[in-house]
């Protein structure tokens, strides 16, 4: 079976507390295991080519890395992903204010290459483009909650009318206040909220439906046009595929298992309260949509679940 390759660079921005990195791994562990994950819950056709992830780490805190210029003009990158990070986007470290430069550049000199962010990547990713990132005066939300979705984020991330809320885990205090402004004439979406967080996501489409992925097109400059069939091997392009920048202010990755150390060793430091501790305790357990907004992500990549002949999708789809 023919296979396609999706290149991945992972912006490493920090490291996991050290009993999560000895229960679970770093994130270069974490955030490929999680994508892998929701690789094999999305179902596919025997006719689809099969899919390989290739997903490389770039420590833009301490080695301030990031994907060659050239490769990236040469089509070799299809998206970045940058991670979580105890740090806070407002800060005017080095590292930070570099990280935010160079993923406003990418956005205006290789538009193809599709923009990931996951908490910490979603608030220093709207500083790129000119938004606020502050500290909530409305307190820490750790654990799963219900975000409820904007009719923009139920399109995007592929849920149903009838599915009004995202349950993710979320460990933060810093937050998106509201959208940043434009992009090149094209406005930011907010996802969804929760009572203590307003903007739980961002979504920036592009100026046309579904424009190939870097390595599809042999560059990174845009091209406006939908090449469906070769540049995904699936059944049509899912809405996700039009989007350039994709955010969640949520922790997809991360499962009862790690929220729970997390919250034990932030409690030890002195960086979590009794309150906050026992609040994310209560819900660390709860039902959460990990792999199925991992799936999202993919499917903004180009990777689809199956669809029948009506065009929905078929059983089987990703779970929770």
């Amino acid at each position: 079976m023919p296979s396609k390759t999706i290149s991945i660079a992972l912006l490493v921005a920090d490291t996991p507390p050290e009993p999560v990195v000895a229960k679970r791994g770093d994130y270069l562990t974490i955030y490929p295991d999680f994508l892998q994950r929701a690789l094999a819950a999305v179902p596919r056709h025997a006719w689809q080519d099969k899919v390989e992830l290739h997903i490389r780490p770039f420590d833009v805190v301490h080695k301030r890395e990031f994907p060659d210029e050239g490769q990236l003009a040469d089509g070799l990158w299809d998206a970045v992903i940058v991670t979580g990070s105890a740090s806070s986007a407002y800060l005017d470290l080095e590292w930070t204010t570099g990280l935010a430069s160079w993923l406003r550049s990418l956005a205006e000199n290789h538009p193809l290459v599709r923009i990931i962010g996951i908490c910490y990547g979603h608030q220093i990713i709207a500083r790129a483009f000119d938004g606020e990132v502050k500290l909530n005066e409305k307190g820490f939300e750790i654990g799963v909650y219900d975000v409820e979705l904007t009719p923009e984020g139920q399109e995007y991330l592929g849920y149903a009318e009838r599915e009004q809320h995202m349950h993710i885990h979320q460990v933060h205090r810093d937050i998106v206040p509201e959208l940043p402004p434009a992009f090149n004439g094209t406005d930011f979406l907010n996802i969804g909220s929760t009572a203590r967080c307003e903007v739980q996501g961002l979504a920036l489409p592009y100026p046309t439906d579904a424009p190939p992925l870097p390595s599809t097109a042999g560059g990174s400059a845009y091209i406006a046009f939908d090449v469906t069939g070769e540049a995904t091997d699936s059944s049509g392009p899912a809405p996700a595929r039009s989007l350039q920048v994709l955010t969640v202010q949520g922790h997809p990755e991360f499962d009862e298992e790690i929220v729970t150390t997390l919250i034990d060793a932030r409690s030890e430091m002195g960086a979590i309260s009794g309150p906050d501790r026992d609040e994310g305790l209560r819900r660390a357990p709860l039902p959460h949509d990990g792999k199925r907004i991992g799936a999202v992500i993919l499917s903004m990549l180009g990777v689809e679940p199956k669809r029948t002949d009506e065009g929905t999708q078929a059983d089987g789809g990703v779970g929770v």
